[in-house]
């Protein structure tokens, strides 16, 4: 009769202690006398179940945010789950809808700051700038340290050699930094049009080139996610702001892997020379497995996806503020202040801070992601 079993391990090691028990069973010919399971199609004679945690620490960062202007159309949508690699917006490619010339074209190193309040400062560096003291061209380059995710405050310069006109007139956040090129066209009436044209999707252009209308001007642009989570999307003046939340799988029961089958002397060769045992008493010299009671199980079952849940689980939210901390507010109209944490609502992802005002304390709702540690 088969029976459920505990197979203790060290923790971290369940997953690899379940693929070579998977394989003992076969080499020592025992399949028959253990279950099969069906989980997240595929078969497996063993379980160690996880759950998914969404952590607060994987909210912000250079690998989970990203910066979608509205003329990209996004392929994905809020709460939508997404592996490193896909498809998050694409840019349609764009044609000359009249015929041009190209009368000048320049390169600049771009860098975008972000504001608390979702604003954004825009800093043009040239590739190459006349010295005047030298009377030669010497060439610019963005700091090392002036990286995307990365905060600034005002006033650091720019550029490797801190020349003072590239330096940042505001406290923020990097969002972008790229080229980018600023053509100016001639239409057929003589006018000019000036535009600032990413570097990455703009076609070969150079000084007097001419363009028929039809002519293919920017081509398609798409933007892969750096990383594997949870997408959100939120909305802003002239952006979306599209965050890929990093899903940790944790253990449930770190250190054990779990069976049903027919205990027996063949069964219990199953774990020499492994770094396992079955769990149990000693009788002398012998280890006798302890079977799991039905009651113990349903827990492990349900956890594993092999029993229905009474309420639907969501992915769990787990935070590193706690009640009564003091924060930075990072977004919004209290931006830059400090406040002690009231509430913490993991449902909706909120929480209460208390904000001092005029000597008052005043209550602001925030997002997690609108909060930051001291």
């Amino acid at each position: 009769m088969k029976k459920w079993y505990a197979i203790q391990t060290y923790a971290g090691s369940e997953l690899k202690i379940k693929e070579e028990l998977e394989q003992r069973l076969v080499e020592l010919g025992l399949e028959e006398r253990c279950e099969l399971f069906q989980l997240n199609g595929e078969a497996a004679h063993f379980l160690a179940p996880v759950e998914e945690v969404i952590t607060s620490k994987s909210r912000r960062g250079r690998a989970g945010e990203y910066r979608i202007p509205y003329d990209y159309e996004l392929e994905i949508e809020s709460n939508q789950r997404i592996g490193r690699g896909e498809l998050l917006a694409v840019k349609p490619r764009s044609l000359v809808d009249q015929d041009l010339t190209v009368r000048s074209v320049k390169t600049f190193r771009r860098v975008i700051i972000e504001l608390t309040n979702r604003n954004e400062e825009v800093y043009h560096v040239p590739l190459k700038e006349l010295d005047k003291e030298s009377g030669q061209e010497v060439e610019k380059r963005i700091r090392r340290d002036i990286r995307t995710g990365e905060k600034v405050p005002a006033g650091v310069p720019l550029t490797s050699d801190r020349d003072p006109k590239y330096t940042t007139k505001v406290k923020g956040r990097v969002v972008q930094r790229d080229r980018i090129k600023v053509v100016s066209f001639e239409r057929a009436d003589g006018s000019l049009i000036t535009e600032e044209i990413p570097e990455r999707y703009l076609v070969r252009l150079k000084e007097g080139l001419k363009l028929k209308k039809g002519d293919l001007l920017k081509k398609e642009d798409r933007i892969y996610s750096r990383a594997s989570g949870m997408v959100k999307v939120k909305e802003y003046k002239d952006k979306r702001g599209v965050t890929v939340q990093r899903i940790e799988k944790r253990r449930l029961f770190p250190g054990y892997v779990f069976g049903r089958l027919e205990m027996s002397k063949e069964m219990l060769a199953l774990t020499e020379g492994l770094k396992a045992r079955f769990v149990g008493t000693k009788k002398g010299d012998e280890l006798v497995p302890l079977p799991i009671s039905d009651e113990e199980m349903k827990v492990i079952k349900r956890k594993a996806g092999l029993l229905a849940i009474p309420t639907a689980e969501r992915v769990k939210i787990e935070v590193d503020f706690a009640v009564g901390e003091v924060v930075e507010i990072v977004e919004g109209p209290f931006a830059d202040f400090t406040g002690e944490i009231s509430e913490i609502d993991k449902e909706n992802e909120e929480v209460t801070i208390l904000v001092k005002i005029f000597g008052r304390e005043t209550p602001v709702k925030l997002g997690f992601e609108g909060i930051e540690k001291l």
